[in-house]
């Protein structure tokens, strides 16, 4: 047995050293990742905070798949694609309100709040492959030769699976607010819908 398997097992047991050595080993080289990622320090440390207290807190349900470090940047990387996505939804619909003369009141930004726990809902069940590419066409601006490209893929791919994305949440926000619809679909343009 590998010795970081050894620490793992330690850790999992509830062994405080085990965990702080994993800390020490990864915290600062993730922070750097999640920084070049959001741009944002205080971003940066609470995304790394966090996936560290999540990897405590829930070390008895993960399940050691050969690297440590491996499974904290998948962590990382998702929290910052999740944190990219919020900021990006989040400033359009303000963008949206404003530009419709309205104020942006505590009930707006409830109802934001809402509506955004809702959309990481229904990206959660998506394929973890189809939310990547919905993530890299709408948060990144990427165009769908960009992400076929940087995911070794077909553009017919990604065009296929950026509609299984945009069908699936439009089947989540029918009923709801169309404008937070139409700004969560921004990013796509309609002939690449088509």
């Amino acid at each position: 047995m590998q010795q970081e398997e050894m620490t793992f097992r330690e850790m999992q047991r509830g062994d405080w050293a085990a965990f702080n050595f994993f800390f020490k080993q990864h915290a600062e080289s993730l922070f750097h990742y999640a920084l070049g990622f959001v741009k944002l320090k205080e971003e940066a440390e609470d995304i790394v905070q966090n996936t560290f207290i999540y990897f405590w807190t829930h070390r008895d349900q993960i399940e050691y798949t050969g690297s440590v470090y491996a499974y904290l940047l998948r962590a990382v990387k998702n929290a910052c694609i999740d944190y990219k996505l919020h900021e990006e939804v989040k400033s359009r619909y303000e963008r949206e309100i404003l530009a419709g003369g309205q104020e942006a009141d505590m009930d707006e930004g409830e109802n934001f709040e809402e509506l955004y726990a809702r959309l990481q809902e229904v990206m959660n069940a998506l394929p973890a492959k189809c939310r990547e590419i919905f993530i890299l066409g709408c948060v990144e601006g990427m165009s769908y030769k960009e992400i076929a490209e940087q995911l070794g893929i077909s553009v017919n791919t990604v065009k296929t699976q950026m509609k299984v994305a945009y069908k699936k949440i439009k089947s989540e926000f029918e009923e709801g607010n169309n404008k937070f619809m139409l700004l969560l679909f921004a990013c796509v343009s309609e002939e690449e819908m088509i």
